[in-house]
């Protein structure tokens, strides 16, 4: 069950994602390159991105992950993790922060792992990556597909693995952006709505 005062998109790479919020936190349209691909009806935000092609892609994805074990591990930073846990968050590091040093691409693996262990989002790390209302995806590169076609890097597999360790240096980060990216209605919402924690690199943390 969504917290209902705030349902709100994380923004990286070239797509500024828009938000869904019970109060003034609703952005009109979803824009990358300054072409409109999704825009806001009564009841949310509707992809019009390549649905078919994205759909192939994440039918291969999950055809991938049945080879893995589904045998739960407690790891040190609290949170109970599968084999297809880990390569889900692998990928959505590699997706959101592939340009990012090593301690760049942890924060983000630590804001998902918090959201895990916070009861407004969802329990485990698959539920948290693809968690969805309707057609709008809380990350970026499940929307438009680069989740799926990532190459995981050796670092990322790296950082991955500190995170689930217990390395942590997201002080109870639970959303980030990239503000020289995001729209600026977007960017207006995380300021007002949101405690803003820190920056490093591109991305800005809050919670």
């Amino acid at each position: 069950m969504y917290n209902n005062k705030i349902f709100i998109m994380i923004m990286a790479g070239s797509m500024t994602m828009g938000l869904l919020n019970s109060s003034d936190c609703l952005s009109k349209t979803i824009k990358e390159n300054n072409v409109v691909i999704m825009s806001e009806n009564e009841y949310g935000i509707k992809n019009r991105a390549n649905i078919k092609k994205i759909s192939n892609l994440k039918r291969l994805h999950d055809e991938r992950l049945k080879a893995y074990r589904v045998k739960q591990i407690k790891k040190a930073c609290g949170v109970s993790v599968t084999a297809t846990d880990r390569k889900i968050l692998e990928r959505i590091v590699e997706a959101e922060a592939g340009g990012e040093d090593h301690k760049g691409k942890v924060l983000v693996a630590n804001v998902v792992l918090n959201r895990v262990k916070n009861k407004s989002f969802p329990s485990t790390i698959k539920d948290v990556v693809f968690a969805h209302r309707g057609g709008t995806y809380q990350f970026s590169p499940i929307m438009d597909g680069r989740y799926y076609t990532v190459n995981v890097s050796d670092d990322t597999k790296s950082a991955v693995k500190d995170a689930l360790a217990g390395v942590d240096h997201s002080a109870g980060a639970l959303y980030f952006m990239e503000r020289a990216l995001a729209d600026k209605g977007n960017v207006s919402w995380f300021d007002r709505c949101l405690t803003r924690l820190f920056r490093y690199h591109c991305h800005e943390f809050y919670k």
